[in-house]
């Protein structure tokens, strides 16, 4: 197959794992999420078979989401059969599975998320995501020892990652204190982050990070959704935004704000973005392999759809 189909079939496996991560963390698709977390396993199934032998980054990628998928499907009979709180916050209950799963039911998710996300641990070295789950998934199953040690390589590769602080804290082990903040680029990949954030109300906003293996795919991700995703008067409210990173291997990030830069067309047409200065077709070092999510600055950031 060719590998149009299969990096296609990567990033919507990514987007399906994103949507579920939302409904989980608003508490919410008891029955939406079983089946979502079913298309992504699929989706990662067909891509394997597709794949070129020997292609790491691939296999790097499916290894990511089928530990995301396994995490996520443990978090959601947590929260929906258990009834107790899962999610990247607040972490979880030390001995959970022991204390208040008194049928079990947890169990078999408990172990396959804790092997899934050992499989995936060194896929990619430098990101926290990983570790972070495989601590949750230790702490939800008593293995303290495992869970600290989790948490310890998720702060290694990103110190500043508050919730791998919290886990640590509640599982007694005094975390390392955190670095003052560096703007450099984490990581062995190029990648652009297009973040979003709409007031919706005074107490409720709508956010939403997305990743691209180029400016390019964020600009016509942008140029595409603009006139439906953000509205001039969406953009005027205080306290929204609409940002683009560009992150290369080891330079410093450079961001540009894009509020700034919305132009209204005369007669009613879709609003549109100055792109003048910004390197949109510059290519970059090592782009992030399609559908590849990353933890960055506390969240999880997933790879964004530019068709």
């Amino acid at each position: 197959m060719g590998g149009r189909d299969l990096n296609a079939g990567l990033v919507h496996a990514s987007r399906l794992i994103a949507k579920c991560e939302s409904s989980l963390r608003h508490f919410d698709g008891e029955r939406e999420n079983v089946e979502l977390l079913a298309d992504a396993r699929r989706c990662c199934d067909e891509a394997e078979g597709k794949a070129v032998p020997g292609d790491a980054e691939t296999a790097a990628t499916i290894a990511i989401l089928r530990s995301m998928s396994a995490t996520l499907s443990l978090r959601h009979t947590v929260l929906f059969n258990v009834n107790c709180d899962f999610d990247d916050d607040d972490g979880t209950l030390l001995n959970g599975m022991e204390e208040y799963d008194e049928e079990c039911v947890s169990r078999p998710l408990a172990e396959q998320a804790v092997q899934a996300a050992r499989a995936a641990l060194n896929a990619d070295p430098e990101d926290p995501l990983i570790p972070l789950y495989l601590g949750h998934a230790l702490t939800w199953s008593g293995d303290r020892d495992g869970a600290v040690a989790a948490y310890e390589e998720a702060m290694r590769r990103d110190p500043r990652d508050g919730c791998a602080q919290s886990g640590l804290e509640c599982l007694g082990a005094a975390p390392n204190s955190r670095p003052s903040p560096n703007e450099m680029s984490r990581g062995h990949h190029g990648f652009a982050l297009l973040r979003g954030c709409v007031w919706i109300s005074n107490n409720d906003s709508d956010s939403e990070s997305l990743l691209f293996g180029s400016v390019a795919d964020a600009r016509a991700h942008i140029d595409r959704r603009l006139s439906t995703y953000l509205t001039g008067d969406d953009l005027e409210d205080e306290g929204s935004e609409l940002v683009l990173q560009v992150h290369r291997p080891g330079r410093q990030i450079i961001e540009y704000d894009l509020n700034a830069r919305i132009r209204q067309e005369p007669d009613d047409n879709p609003l549109r973005i100055d792109w003048a200065g910004i390197p949109a077709h510059e290519p970059l070092k090592s782009p992030l392999p399609p559908g590849r999510p990353l933890r960055i600055g506390g969240h999880i950031c997933f790879y964004g759809d530019s068709e």
